[in-house]
Formats: C-alpha cells, sequence, structure tokens
C-alpha cells in the first residue's frame, strides 16, 4: 500500500478531543517502559539537570508521564497545534505537574532554521509523530538540531500496513469500541505512516544510523539509542 499523507497538525476540535478523551495508556506506558529499559542496559541514569522534550506531544499523554516518572527532570512538550496544546495545558492546570510545561513550536520550523530553539535536549522522545510529517527529513532534522551530544532517542510510531484491507481490519480490531472520528483519524494514520524498512532508511539518510530500528507487535515500531 502506497503512503497516503494526512494533515500534519491536529487542529480540528472534534478530532482533537476524540484524541485527548481517546486511552492510549497501553501504548503510551511502553514508552516509558522501554525508555526505563534502555537506560538500565545503556547504564544511564536522568538527573535533575537533564531536560527532555516530547517531540509533538498532543495532549500531553508522554510528556506527564515521564515528568511523574522522574519528578527532577525537566519535561517540556513541543507541538505546532494550539488546539493541541490548550488541551495539554488544561490537563497540567489540573495535575500541576511543576517539572513539566509546553512550548507552541511548529517542528518544521527548527528544522529549517527558521526558529532556533535556545536549548538542547538530553533526551527527546516522540509518540505517534513521525507519520504526521509530509517530509519526514524535517523531523529527522528538527531531532538532530535539538539534541546535546550523546543525546537519548526513543520514538514509536505506527507501521504502515500492506494494504487497505489490513488497515481496515487493525482499525476494527483494536479500536472496535471508539467513537467514529477516532477510528477515521487512526485508519487515516496507518495509511500516513512508514514501514520500518522506509524509516530504516531515513536514519541512514539523515546521518542516525546509530539509533536502532525495530518492530513491536502488529501496529509499532520504536527507535532508541543514543547519539
Amino acid at each position: 500500500m502506497n503512503r497516503t499523507p494526512e494533515p500534519e497538525l491536529m487542529q480540528i476540535p472534534s478530532q482533537v478531543r476524540a484524541y485527548a478523551d481517546a486511552d492510549f495508556s497501553r501504548s503510551d506506558s511502553m514508552v516509558v517502559k522501554s525508555l526505563e529499559k534502555f537506560l538500565k542496559k545503556a547504564g544511564r541514569t536522568l538527573n535533575k539537570n537533564d531536560l527532555i522534550f516530547d517531540m509533538a506531544c498532543g495532549p500531553g499523554n508522554i510528556a506527564e508521564r515521564i515528568a511523574k516518572n522522574w519528578p527532577f527532570v525537566n519535561v517540556v512538550g513541543i507541538d505546532g497545534s494550539k488546539e493541541m496544546l490548550n488541551e495539554a495545558e488544561n490537563r497540567l492546570s489540573l495535575n500541576l505537574t511543576k517539572n513539566l510545561s509546553y512550548e507552541l513550536i511548529d517542528i518544521n520550523s527548527i528544522a529549517s532554521g527558521e526558529i532556533h530553539f535556545p536549548f538542547k535536549a538530553d533526551l527527546l522522545v516522540s509518540n505517534s509523530a513521525l507519520h504526521h510529517f509530509h517530509d519526514p527529513y524535517c523531523f529527522w532534522g528538527a531531532l538532530k538540531k535539538l539534541g546535546k551530544t550523546k543525546c537519548i532517542h526513543i520514538h514509536r510510531d505506527l507501521i504502515r500496513p500492506a494494504s487497505d484491507e489490513k488497515a481496515f481490519e487493525l482499525k476494527e480490531k483494536h479500536l472496535s469500541n471508539s467513537p467514529e472520528i477516532l477510528k477515521k483519524d487512526f485508519y487515516a494514520s496507518l495509511k500516513a505512516s512508514f514501514t520500518v524498512d522506509e524509516v530504516s532508511q531515513q536514519l541512514v539518510d539523515a546521518g542516525l544510523s546509530q539509533l536502532e530500528v525495530f518492530q513491536v507487535d502488529e501496529l509499532y515500531f520504536e527507535i532508541i539509542g543514543c547519539i
């Protein structure tokens, strides 16, 4: 199945609300577990001077989990959608996570050099971000500009199925009880995603071949490593 890009930013209020209300706890928790596992394997620890960026953070699912798991580390969620960050800020006002903040920034602008973010991260994380970029090299370019030397990377995203039929099957299997608007967006995201082989080549082309990419299950791949 050929890739069909979807809008880069989720800004329609009904879509944003459906996404923010959805239960992605299983997938979200796996990002944190993978990070914990990698830190242990690499003999790395996070400390109070470290800075973590959650790229294309959406309503803050991953940023919140990381901030709560490492309450002494500064976490910044970055997204280009004001509507998504409104959801994230609303949540933050309720749970008062002191080490978490958000920045409204178009990630493509970081890649192009239009925006020069003044800080660099010790850890860069993303979840279901890559497939939103029409040009994936903008995503990789932004990461290269935002990461310190020896920056830890962990990125998780959907795998594009082999056919429309398979995408429909996965949608019905994993979101059978979800609102139609969420099912429609999930189906579009599957079609907009990349294969593991495509991502492997992207990492080589972007000069990020030190990062490992592997399939986790029928829906997701992970990219992890240190540069």
